[in-house]
């Protein structure tokens, strides 16, 4: 077909459905302008978009300098499909998965040794199978809803990684364009929507699952990284508690990565899902979102690094969103609804340092229960009561003893476990970290003691610690 011939198949295929009334041809594309039917603009061009898409043309339409214009270019040459990349991606992710299970399965169950049977069962079930059914919902909801709208998608492409995650998640191709702002803010909340349809209930059997862990002894030698939890993590937890101390369940650390999965996503910000809806929503104003999403992200990168290389990783992908075929017809009340519940759930999912590392610590802290002075008559006795803190990070053993005792009295310490039968003037026991213990001191002047006011200080020890407190005995 010769060049005229084509600028005037094109033209019939437009003026079916649209009055033309004036016609541009270049090399690479033929621009039509039309007089539309507001009411109808975006069934018609949605009709348009199917029938050349059929033979082979892509339509874009926009309004510009007061005039509505459809522009008609080639599309381009389908890349032939290679399926066997998708499964192979499948079956190595699924090993790195199943490996950072064992990983974690090892660690929550305070096993020695790594790869044995048990670790890779239990880790294969309870976190490499929560873990990429998340993902894998994740990225066919994003699949499903392009195929509703006719666009051309991929199946998701899994990548692998190393543990504690096992993997860096999984993404779709594209390999049509979105044919308009419905489908922006629909495909682009199909994902994060799906993914939490299926997290929420895995963090529930995770967190059910973790409140019947065992209490860790303590922190591993050279510290241990540890999780920051999202709004809505924080509120599955409040309603199923676990004891303190237990390492967290791989099932409910699945769930972690999903809500994280989805706060990422979510960031309004070039391709990503929240890129989408904000591209279907603000339009072109989007690119101004998408910049200042990605300054806050360096901002955030001082608290944690992470945050820098998602930064980096949305300037190479592309900061500005193409602009969808139809640019032109207005979204209506329920996509605007989708956006206000996809910041919603943004602001639920995000967490400003995800993970942090725990040193080891073994510190703890001797509080006074009530006065740390009192009146006392010669050939009495008294009591103080304290609590004995562990606010270190590791379980500790502590020694409590007397000092600058005043000659002839005495004094002995108990736990609030023990009778006063089992005082003793040297005290030594074992507080988990994160726990407590109450200690009672009895002190007995003697009879022949004269007025005065005496200082008596209690001194507890561990291994770096050394903590003293005063109490002030005045003799009437």
């Amino acid at each position: 077909m010769d060049q005229a011939a084509e600028v005037e198949s094109i033209r019939s295929a437009v003026a079916k459905h649209f009055i033309v009334y004036d016609v541009r041809a270049s090399y690479d594309s033929v621009s039509m302008f039309i007089t539309p039917d507001k009411s109808v603009l975006e069934v018609q061009f949605e009709e348009l978009r199917k029938e050349m898409a059929a033979i082979g043309y892509i339509p874009i339409l926009e309004y510009m300098g007061g005039e509505y214009q459809i522009s008609v270019v080639r599309k381009p040459a389908a890349v032939k499909r290679r399926p066997w990349i998708n499964l192979i991606l499948l079956v190595l992710t699924a090993g790195t998965t199943i490996f950072a299970g064992a990983y974690l399965w090892a660690g929550y169950t305070f096993s020695d040794s790594l790869i044995t049977a048990d670790n890779l069962l239990y880790g294969s079930l309870f976190f490499a199978l929560p873990l990429l059914t998340i993902l894998g919902v994740h990225e066919l909801s994003h699949y499903l809803m392009s195929k509703r709208y006719g666009i051309d998608a991929s199946l998701p492409y899994f990548i692998p990684s190393i543990p504690p995650l096992g993997t860096f998640g999984a993404f779709i191709s594209m390999r049509d364009p979105m044919p308009n702002k419905k489908a922006l803010v629909d495909i682009g909340f199909a994902g994060p929507l799906g993914g939490l349809l299926v997290t929420i209930p895995v963090a529930i059997i995770g967190l059910i699952l973790n409140a019947q862990g065992i209490p860790h002894p303590g922190i591993p030698p050279g510290g241990q990284t540890a999780i920051s939890n999202s709004l809505i993590y924080d509120l599955i937890s409040f309603l199923i508690p676990s004891p303190d101390g237990v390492f967290i369940h791989p099932t409910a650390f699945a769930a972690w990565v999903g809500f994280f999965v989805t706060a990422i996503n979510l960031l309004p910000a070039g391709q990503l899902d929240g890129g989408h809806i904000a591209r279907g929503l603000l339009g072109e104003k989007s690119m101004y979102l998408s910049l200042a999403t990605i300054m806050i992200l360096f901002v955030l990168g001082i608290f944690y690094s992470g945050w820098f290389l998602f930064a980096l990783l949305i300037v190479f992908l592309g900061v500005r969103h193409p602009a969808p075929l139809n640019d032109v017809s207005r979204l209506d009340a329920r996509r605007t609804g989708v956006g206000v519940v996809a910041l919603l759930l943004l602001v639920g999912c995000f967490v400003l340092v995800p993970l942090y590392e725990v040193p080891v610590t073994s510190t703890f802290e001797i509080d006074l229960l009530g006065d740390n002075s009192t009146t006392v008559a010669a050939g009495s006795m008294t009591f103080f009561s304290f609590n004995v803190t562990n606010t270190g990070s590791v379980n500790i053993t502590i020694q409590l003893d007397v000092h600058q005792m005043p000659a002839n009295w005495s004094a002995v310490l108990y736990q609030s476990n023990q009778s006063a039968s089992e005082a003793t003037s040297t005290l030594i026991f074992d507080i988990p970290y994160g726990n407590y213990t109450t200690v009672a001191m009895r002190i007995a002047v003697p009879s022949g003691e004269t007025a005065s006011t005496k200082v008596i200080v209690l001194r507890g020890t561990s291994i770096d610690t050394d903590v003293t407190r005063q109490i002030t005995i005045t003799v009437s």
